[in-house]
This record gives structure tokens, sequence and C-alpha cells, in this order.
């Protein structure tokens, strides 16, 4: 069980902080919450059951493991599926697992591709980028405190990687 004060992974939230631990009656039915905020959306707050939290909630990565996902951006991430409908499918799975270094691996390919089109004067994918654009927030927000670095930082260092 977590407690008030502590910092986890929300599914596709990212980051949340854990601001109150309550009880709440829906339909005669009482069930004890987490009380989440998103660090990237102060505006938002989610409720869910602390009976559901194995499924939803995971504890920010360990340093000795945010390195070795970091070292792994050396090599190339997952496969890049031309048609896009399944390509995005793949994606969405890859997602799901919460397994972080399948995510990293994607976040991989989809930085490797992103800087292929780049320099190839096209543009990238729209939903892509979308994607692109959340699991950096992710993957790079909870790196930073595991590795006590900024964001920034990280960025940096993977695009040293991938190169």
């Amino acid at each position: 069980m977590y407690n008030v004060g502590d910092v986890v992974i929300y599914s596709s939230h990212g980051l949340c902080s854990i601001e109150d631990i309550c009880e709440q009656t829906f339909s005669d039915i009482t069930k004890t919450y987490y009380v989440l905020q998103p660090f990237n959306d102060l505006k938002l707050t989610i409720r869910t059951p602390t009976n559901n939290a194995k499924k939803q909630l995971r504890n920010i990565i360990e340093k000795e493991e945010a390195i070795e996902i970091l070292h792994s951006f050396t090599s190339p991430g997952v496969e890049w599926i031309e048609q896009n409908t399944h390509r995005m499918r793949f994606h969405v799975e890859i997602i799901k697992t919460g397994d972080r270094q399948k995510q990293a691996n994607l976040l991989n390919t989809l930085l490797r591709k992103k800087l292929e089109y780049e320099a190839n004067d096209k543009k990238f994918p729209n939903q892509e980028e979308k994607l692109l654009q959340s699991l950096q927030e992710i993957i790079f927000s909870e790196f930073s405190i595991a590795l006590d670095k900024p964001s920034d930082e990280i960025y940096e260092y993977v695009l040293t990687q991938l190169n």
C-alpha cells in the first residue's frame, strides 16, 4: 500500500503524487481511494480504488535500472511497421505492458525515426509525434527523479546515445 506523499507512476498520466487516501461511497458501495495529482497537469485530480492499484500504479524506477535503460538507446529500438494502423496498434500494446524497457525501446525508435524524417526534410507523422511527446514526458520525468537530474539533461544524453 502507498502512503500520502508518495510519488508513483499512474498508467498513461505518468508521475503523480498521492495527495490523499479516502473512502467514498457510490451506489451504496464504499471503497478506499488514492487521490492522485499528476505532475504534468495540476488541474487534474484522479481517484483510483486502492484495490485496483497493482494494475494501475507502480513505483518510480530504481537508479540502476534507469541507467541500464538509458544505455539501451545505443541499440536499435523496436521494429518500425510501415502500415500506420498496424504500427499504432503495436505501439499501444507496448504502452499497455507498463514495461519500462519496452517503452524505452519504442521511444528509441520514435526518436530515431523523427531524426530520419527531419534529415530527409519530411514531416514526422502527427500520431507518432504525439506518442513521442507523451513517452518522453513520462520516461524522462521518471528518470529525472531516479537519477536526480533535469529531464532536459536526460534528453540530451539520449540524443548522444542515438548517434
